[in-house]
């Protein structure tokens, strides 16, 4: 029995990593779920999912839904939106079929996104254009801050200097 109270730990503090909930293989739930710490999930969810905290899916999860949580470590199948405010990991065996948006993405080959993925860190604070501050960003014409890159130094894109012998080589003198 030690281990069924690792599992399920009494603190809400979760810093140890421990369990607060588990839905079992061959476990179907419908409704809403909300939860502080970290939950994991290998059955069947259809229904919302919103935490401050950690949502673990199994190899044979199945969620049908909106998911917002902050940090996703997922390996089942995930039909919806999921938005996580922190960080999302898809190891070999997730599917993905929808909305991704998370600042932070892993995956492992395998794992499969079919969908958009909206990766944007300028998120993370509170003014788009604060975040952008004080960085070198090129103009780029009808281009947002998701698409801005940083600039190349010169010495990779100026046209070559050429001394008099080399041009006179290329006019064919």
């Amino acid at each position: 029995m030690k281990w069924f109270s690792k599992l399920f730990s009494e603190s809400s503090d979760n810093s140890s990593g421990e369990l607060n909930a588990f839905l079992g293989t061959g476990t179907r739930f419908t409704g809403h779920l909300h939860f502080e710490g970290s939950v994991r999930i290998d059955g069947n969810f259809q229904g919302n999912i919103t935490s401050p905290g950690t949502l673990i899916l199994g190899r044979e999860a199945v969620v049908k839904g909106e998911i917002e949580v902050s940090n996703l470590n997922a390996n089942g199948t995930i039909i919806g939106t999921v938005r996580a405010s922190r960080h999302v990991h898809l190891h070999e065996n997730a599917v993905i079929d929808g909305l991704l948006v998370t600042p932070a993405l892993g995956m492992d080959d395998g794992a499969v996104v079919n969908g958009t993925i909206e990766m944007n860190r300028a998120a993370l604070a509170s003014d788009p254009a604060e975040a952008l501050e004080g960085q070198d960003l090129p103009y780029l014409p009808n281009a947002s801050a998701r698409t801005a890159i940083p600039t190349m130094p010169e010495a990779c894109c100026a046209e070559p200097v050429l001394d008099s012998a080399q041009a006179q080589n290329e006019d064919g003198g």
